[in-house]
């Protein structure tokens, strides 16, 4: 399989390249699939280890809120199921 390269901005502006690297590599996919800080890669050069240790908690934050669902949407969908 190809490895999928993928961008991230950072709030001053600099770009960061990575990717993932998960155990199958279908597992990136899997909405089951909890990430973890190891399987990102940074693709990056001219980082240091600490940088890099601190970007890939950043990334993992990052796509963890993103695909966290909104709340808000599900109890308002669950009180109009109830109205029914």
């Amino acid at each position: 399989m190809q490895e999928l390269r993928m961008s991230y901005r950072r709030d001053c502006g600099t770009i960061i390249e990575y990717t993932l690297r998960t155990d199958p590599s279908e597992a990136m996919y899997w909405t089951t699939h909890r990430l973890k800080k190891s399987e990102i890669i940074i693709l990056t050069s001219g980082l240091s280890r600490t940088e890099k240790s601190i970007l890939r908690q950043e990334l993992l934050d990052d796509i963890i809120a993103s695909e966290k669902p909104d709340t808000n949407k599900r109890s308002l969908s669950n009180q109009v199921s109830k109205k029914n």
